[in-house]
């Protein structure tokens, strides 16, 4: 890949990309870039977009490459990844600059994060000893415990409602529906490693750990509503963290959007940003 993105962050864009690959329906690969598709899952923005890896292009050919690509699979909304790290700051950049030559187009930008901290917790174990229940598990000091996906189906589910799909939604229950299901497919190809706390009781707070075997990801960190600022996302994030590590996980990364709060927690728990990937949508 072209540009001037550091070597760290392309590890780590490969790494989603490879997974990106095996969970979506369809993966074409065209001249400047690759088009994800994922028709069994039409209301997911982010299981149906182009990622641009040529550089040089001006936004006006960016344009027209999503307009073409996801317009003509029958798709209303538009989202493009600049895959090279300084192409997408200057095409972003561009877009801001000149907003009401590109109507509606709204630019995100999402930071690396590689974990650089001292020692964490033990991660948490499953329990060998017989429970009562299925799914029960050790208590570990950082409060969290492993799970699998079909554990937390419930609390995943209203994660998912609450934080990804706003109300006033149409389709609302399907937009779910098929996030979840996406949640199922990097299971399968990543790992269904997921961390909760409480360690006890209800769970109220999840995220999953995602690996290859070399590389570690934490990903999908989130908490009700009702019960933020308890620590339960430190603790389930450290959990993770501490998972990775025991499995020879390295680099351990996570992904934040930079125009939100949470990159600052993950900064004061140990992640430094790496790079940065620039995202252009365009609602329906």
């Amino acid at each position: 890949m072209a540009g001037s993105a550091t070597s760290e962050r392309d590890e780590l864009l490969a790494f989603e990309l490879a997974l990106d690959e095996q969970v979506c329906d369809e993966v074409h690969r065209e001249s400047w870039g690759r088009l994800f598709l994922t028709p069994s899952a039409p209301l997911i923005w982010d299981a149906n977009w182009v990622g641009i890896e040529e550089v040089g292009m001006s936004v006006d050919q960016v344009v027209a490459i999503t307009d073409e690509a996801l317009g003509g699979e029958g798709f209303g909304h538009r989202t493009v990844c600049l895959l090279d790290q300084g192409d997408g700051r200057r095409i972003g950049a561009e877009v801001e600059r000149e907003a009401t030559r590109w109507p509606r187009w709204e630019v995100e930008r999402t930071r690396y994060m590689v974990w650089r901290g001292t020692e964490v917790e033990p991660p948490p174990v499953r329990s060998q000893l017989p429970t009562t229940g299925v799914g029960k598990c050790e208590r570990t000091r950082v409060g969290a415990r492993e799970v699998r996906l079909a554990e937390i189906e419930g609390l995943r589910r209203a994660l998912i409602a609450e934080e990804a799909v706003p109300n006033g939604t149409i389709e609302r229950q399907a937009t779910v529906d098929q996030l979840f299901e996406i949640d199922r497919r990097y299971g399968g190809a990543g790992g269904d490693r997921w961390f909760t706390a409480p360690a006890g009781g209800e769970p109220l707070s999840c995220c999953r750990l995602l690996s290859d075997g070399r590389i570690g990801q934490v990903e999908d960190v989130g908490t009700r509503a009702d019960a933020r600022e308890r620590g339960y996302a430190k603790a389930i994030v450290l959990a993770t963290v501490a998972a990775a590590k025991a499995d020879g996980d390295t680099p351990i990364f996570l992904t934040a959007e930079a125009a939100d709060w949470p990159q600052l927690m993950y900064a004061k728990l140990g992640f430094e940003t790496v790079g940065d990937l620039t995202i252009l949508r365009r609602r329906p």
